[in-house]
């Protein structure tokens, strides 16, 4: 067929032949080969060469085509073609130089120029005001703002000083200071008072009348010492005492008060009601549950049951209905605060009846049953709450990397656990020992010691009597240690031995006087009433009626560290 022969397509249109070979693309490469003088270029068929034929017979389809979506097709389709005509995208990478390329490099900039235009802004979004802002508010607003005087703010305005305005010769000082200065752990109650600005003389003073009314070292570490200073005598002259007081014992308030400029003591004793707390209930689901439930102090019951833990299985010897029994030590001051002590007696109640009882009695404090024979200490008690790791025997070192004898048990804990004394005795050694880090060494009775290494920190000194129980440490890693544990070791008369192969027995006795003190002991205490402790105190006819407002006491308060 002929170049310029055309042929009729589908739906009305026509298409012009490409060349003698029927070849409807070709690459343009292959275009700019075959160009050459005298030759025609090989036709390539783009989307402007398909145009609609007027003349041509539309097809049935066309006829009826009058939907919007169709006419949307036809202007997209011509409008498609006129771009194209217009190749505003051309390659920018061929025929560089030339009308194609810089129509190309028009597109470029224009589109650049357009982004640019559309580039946002960095200025601050301003949104409406939640309310109308009239001068009147915008006056009222200034007089609450803290900004910088060029803003607009009236806080802080400094005026010159006129002809009107005298300098003062001295600031006048207060005519008297509120003070609270806190006796601290090994500080001297004349110290303190020093640190508070009292004069060294005074400082003295008071605390020989004060120690005259109890003993200095008696007065407990951290406690609050309400001082007031008066007006000095010369502005050199540190300011004198004018009142002190603070809460000397639980029951003792000490006072020192200037009269007739004469500085004097006045001891003002609180009413102490020392009833013992009684707390009787069913064991129930758990004994620890059922006595919070009840009241007790989460420290008694703790001393309950490791009191009974020793005589009874707490998990099999126990039922949900039997009865605990519980007297603490409990003093209540007129002044409403409350002191709770130790466990003084503890019983397991069953069908009414006791089926076991257990009393402090002693200097020592140590526990007896209701027959006077004392609490059966038997076998070493665990020195952390974890489970062994590493028993006695060879093995091989995790540092050392060899094997050698490991003459002790360890034990699994956290670091800053408590490490207990498996049982009573003396400490012989306290302090850094080689591989052992910081250990403590406890001599027992029958030729028998115990050693505790690795520790982070020790809480006993070398000569210390150590009770079953006692902290005696912290668990840690130092030394010969791959992480925070407890080596315990064993020995008898100087020789390592296997911990776990050794039992302790300790059961106290009681003379015939011992124990009819300690019968008349138990009576008195089984004469107490559950909860008579927690009844009314009477009101102490000392206290003052008048009421004080708390404002009235922190007011103007002064600490002093």
């Amino acid at each position: 067929m002929c170049r310029d022969e055309v042929v009729p397509l589908l739906h009305g249109r026509r298409v012009f032949a490409a060349n003698e070979e029927g070849a409807l693309f070709t690459d343009r490469d292959k275009q700019e080969q075959a160009a050459a003088p005298g030759d025609y270029p090989p036709a390539e068929l783009t989307l402007a060469q398909v145009v609609d034929d007027g003349d041509a017979r539309p097809s049935r389809r066309s006829r009826k085509a009058s939907t919007i979506s169709q006419s949307y097709g036809k202007w997209h389709q011509s409008a498609s073609a006129r771009l194209a005509r217009a190749d505003l995208a051309p390659d920018l990478g061929r025929d560089i130089g030339s009308r194609r390329w810089l129509r190309g490099v028009a597109t470029l900039v224009g589109l650049s120029a357009i982004a640019i235009a559309g580039w946002p802004g960095f200025s601050a979004v301003e949104a409406a005001p939640a309310m109308r802002i009239d001068d009147r508010v915008r006056d009222e607003f200034r007089s609450q703002m803290i900004l910088p005087l060029a803003l607009g703010a009236d806080t802080g305005r400094r005026m010159g000083a006129t002809t009107a305005v005298q300098p003062l010769t001295a600031a006048p000082e207060r005519p008297r200071l509120d003070l609270v200065a806190t006796l601290a752990q090994g500080d001297g109650f004349d110290r303190m008072l020093r640190r508070a600005g009292v004069s060294k003389d005074e400082a003295q003073l008071i605390a020989t009348m004060v120690g005259s009314a109890v003993a200095l070292d008696d007065i407990a570490p951290g406690t609050p010492v309400d001082i007031t200073l008066g007006r000095r005598a010369a502005p050199d002259a540190p300011r004198p005492v004018d009142a002190l007081s603070f809460r000397a014992r639980f029951d003792l308030q000490l006072a020192v008060e200037r009269q007739n400029g004469q500085l004097v003591i006045d001891p003002r004793p609180i009413m102490v009601d020392t009833t013992p707390l009684r707390i009787r209930a069913a064991v129930g689901d758990s004994l620890y549950r059922s006595a919070r439930a009840a009241g007790a102090p989460p420290s008694a019951v703790q001393q309950f049951l490791r009191t009974l833990d020793g005589d009874l299985d707490m998990n099999r010897e126990i039922t949900a209905g039997d009865e605990f029994d519980m007297i603490v030590e409990y003093r209540r001051a007129a002044t409403g605060e409350v002191e709770v002590g130790d466990l003084l007696y503890a019983a397991i109640i069953r069908d009414d009846r006791p089926r076991k009882q257990l009393m402090r009695f002693g200097r020592e404090g140590q526990f007896y049953d209701a027959s006077g024979e004392g609490v059966v200490q038997e076998g070493l008690i665990a020195p952390v709450p974890g489970s062994i790791t590493s028993r006695y025997g060879m093995r091989r070192h995790p540092i050392l990397g060899y094997r050698r004898m490991h003459s002790g048990l360890d034990f699994r804990a956290r670091h800053g656990t408590p490490i207990y004394a498996a049982t009573d005795g003396t400490v012989n050694f306290s302090g850094r020992n080689g591989g052992y880090g910081n250990f403590v060494r406890i001599r027992h009775g029958g030729g028998l010691s115990t050693g505790y290494a690795h520790m982070s920190r020790i809480a006993v000194r070398n000569g210390e009597e150590v009770r079953r129980g006692q902290v005696i440490g912290y668990v840690g890693s130092t030394g010969l240690s791959t992480g925070p544990h407890l080596h315990y070791e064993m020995y008898r008369n100087g020789q390592k031995i296997d911990p776990a192969s050794v039992r302790f027995v300790n059961r106290a006795q009681l003379s015939a006087q011992e124990m009819a003190n300690f019968r008349q002991q138990l009576v008195r205490l089984q004469m107490v009433k559950p909860g008579e402790a927690l009844s009314e105190l009477a009101p102490d006819p000392t206290a003052s009626k008048d009421p004080v407002r708390e404002i009235d006491r922190i007011e103007n308060r002064q600490v002093v560290d």
